[in-house]
């Protein structure tokens, strides 16, 4: 298609910059394929531009949540060890044992009652004193043996008074036979074993009285009250009372309710 100038109406060469007649610049048409193209390509840049922007970001958000991430864990990883086969273990937050009373404030009476070590309860039955005699190795010994015979503080329950009443009368009293056996049969002997056995006598009679105290207290009565077993008739009905009476329900003025405990 032929082209002309706009000033003089010349006819231009194909392709000429100038018209040859009166020197008018020829302006150019521009190609309406090329200024898509164009477009296009800008189009294109702008998009990667804004798809690299919201990579940058979403990696920049992925590594926030990661950090986040890695952070939490560090923190669970605070109250975790591992056992002996690699397996996680949490740590007990003292706070979770922690109650409150009346007032709103943090009682840890049951967490120090769960951290305590086994012998220093305030009651053992026998079963479990016993184990812990005989067969922990870490309890303290003087502490449960204290706590199952010779002590007068607190109360006991009449199943476990009768319990520990009888299987002291038996220990005595095969100590006492192996003791008056090895007597007659080493003469020569005779007062050392004698004299062991006054010492276990002893401490039988201290331990029963001990024991009837606290029985006592869980009848929210004195010790002294252990008198009436030296008055003839009447030992008898106050043994049945502190052998088969029901003790008091709750806490009272000894202590609190060895089966509540």
């Amino acid at each position: 298609m032929a082209k002309f100038c706009t000033n003089c109406g010349s006819e231009l060469n194909p392709g000429a910059k100038f018209c040859v007649n009166c020197g008018q610049k020829v302006e150019q048409e521009q190609n309406p394929q090329a200024g898509a193209g164009v477009a296009n390509v800008a189009g294109v840049a702008a998009g990667a531009a804004s798809n690299a922007d919201i990579s940058y970001k979403k990696s920049i958000n992925d590594s926030h949540k990661q950090d986040g991430f890695a952070a939490a864990n560090a923190q669970a990883n605070v109250n975790t060890d591992a056992n002996a086969d690699g397996n996680p273990k949490v740590n007990p937050d003292p706070d979770e044992f922690k109650h409150t009373n009346a007032a709103g404030e943090a009682d840890t009476d049951a967490y120090s009652a769960q951290a305590a070590p086994k012998a220093g309860k305030k009651f053992l039955n026998l079963g479990e004193g016993l184990n812990l005699l005989f067969k922990d190795s870490s309890a303290d010994k003087e502490a449960v043996f204290k706590e199952l015979f010779f002590t007068s503080k607190g109360r006991l329950n009449r199943k476990s008074y009768i319990y520990r009443s009888i299987f002291l009368s038996l220990v005595l009293c095969v100590v006492q036979g192996v003791l008056t056996f090895a007597a007659n049969t080493i003469g020569a002997l005779e007062l050392l074993f004698a004299v062991v056995a006054f010492g276990f006598s002893l401490f039988g009679f201290v331990s029963n009285i001990m024991m009837g105290v606290r029985r006592l207290h869980d009848l929210d009565l004195s010790g002294w009250w252990m008198l009436l077993l030296c008055v003839p008739l009447i030992n008898l009905f106050f043994a049945i009372y502190i052998y088969f009476f029901k003790g008091t329900e709750g806490p009272n003025q000894y202590g609190e309710d060895p089966l509540q405990q």
